[in-house]
C-alpha cells in the first residue's frame, strides 16, 4: 500500500478566510445606548451585524468553487475540513483550479477594499434605528481586508510509525481511513438527495436528479485502490442505473427501486454492507430487495 501514499494520492490544503461581519455588543456598549439594544433586523441576541453578509458573498462564492472542485476530485482527509486527498496525476489540473480560484478571489478582495466604505454606509442607511452602535462597532477597512486571506500547500503522507508497529501497518491504517472517508462522503452527498423535493415530496424525479449519482460513480471508479469493496460500489449504482428509465421521469416500482438504491447509499454502513455483498456476486436487485 505504500505506492498508494507515495505515487498515486498528494494531499493539498486550501485555506480561504474572510472576516465576520458580526461583532457582539459589550456591556459598556449597551449601557451607553441606556440600558438596552435596540429592536434590529441587524442586532441578534446581542450579536451586531456590522456590515452585511452580502458585502463578502463573492469571496464566498469563490470559496465554495473551489472546494466543490476538490471535492469531486478527492477525499478530505486527516479528519481536516481544508485537507485533501487527491489523484497525483490530477495534481497540475487542481493546482490550475487553485491558482485560477486565487486570482478571481484577489480581484474580489480588490473590489471589497474599494466600495468597504460605501458597503458599510449603506448597511448603516439600512438600518437606522442601530446606526448609533453599528457605528461604534465598525471594522475598519484595512482590519477587515486583512483578514480576507487566500493560501494553500501541496505534501505527501508521511506516517509516523509507533512503538511496535510496521510500517505497513502505519500505511495501512491510513488507506483504510481514506477509503472510509470515501464512502462517508458518497453517503452525505445521498442523504441530501434523499430529502431533496423530488424524492420527499414528488416521488418521481427527472433525468437530473441522477447526477449525483452518476457524479459518485465517477468519484468512485478514480479512487477505487482505497477498498477493495469500492468496486462493488460502483457496480450496485451502476446495474441499478441501467435498469431505469433512461429518457423522460422515473415514477412507479423504477422510483421505488431507485429511493431504495439512495437510501442504502445514503448510510455509510449500510453501503459498506451491499458494496461487500455486491462484491462477492450477489446481484444489484437482490441486495436491495432480497428475495
Amino acid at each position: 500500500m505504500q505506492d498508494v501514499l507515495n505515487e498515486k494520492l498528494t494531499l493539498v490544503s486550501i485555506n480561504i478566510s474572510t472576516f465576520s461581519g458580526y461583532r457582539r455588543a459589550t456591556r459598556e456598549h449597551i449601557a451607553a445606548l441606556g440600558g438596552s439594544l435596540p429592536a434590529s433586523a441587524a442586532i441578534t441576541e446581542g450579536s451586531i451585524k456590522v456590515f452585511p453578509c452580502d458585502g463578502t458573498k463573492a469571496l464566498q462564492t469563490v470559496r465554495r468553487g473551489v472546494f466543490r472542485k476538490l471535492q469531486a476530485k478527492g477525499v478530505k482527509a486527516l479528519g481536516s475540513q481544508n485537507v485533501f486527498a487527491v489523484l497525483t496525476d490530477e495534481l497540475p489540473e487542481i493546482e490550475k483550479d487553485i491558482i485560477d480560484a486565487q486570482a478571481e478571489y484577489v480581484v474580489e478582495r480588490n473590489a471589497l477594499e474599494a466600495n468597504y466604505d460605501q458597503i458599510f454606509d449603506d448597511h448603516v442607511a439600512a438600518n437606522p434605528e442601530a446606526e448609533t452602535i453599528i457605528r461604534s462597532l465598525k471594522v475598519d477597512r484595512a482590519t477587515a481586508i486583512a483578514k480576507c486571506r487566500f493560501s494553500s500547500d501541496v505534501f505527501r503522507i508521511a506516517p509516523f510509525i509507533r512503538e511496535g508497529q510496521s510500517e505497513e501497518e502505519g500505511v495501512e491504517g491510513i488507506v483504510r481511513g481514506l477509503g472510509r472517508q470515501l464512502y462517508e462522503e458518497i453517503a452525505s452527498e445521498m442523504e441530501k438527495l434523499l430529502k431533496s423535493d423530488p424524492f420527499a415530496v414528488n416521488h418521481k424525479v427527472g433525468q437530473k436528479s441522477l447526477r449525483p449519482l452518476k457524479a459518485a460513480i465517477q468519484k468512485m471508479k478514480k479512487l477505487s485502490f482505497l477498498d477493495p469493496s469500492v468496486e462493488g460500489a460502483i457496480t450496485l449504482i451502476g446495474d441499478i442505473l441501467k435498469a431505469l428509465p433512461q429518457e423522460g421521469y422515473i415514477q412507479g416500482q423504477s422510483f421505488v427501486a431507485l429511493e431504495r438504491l439512495v437510501e442504502v447509499v445514503s448510510d455509510t454502513d449500510q453501503l459498506l454492507n451491499a458494496a461487500s455483498k455486491v462484491k462477492n456476486g450477489v446481484p444489484a436487485c437482490d441486495v436491495l430487495f432480497p428475495p
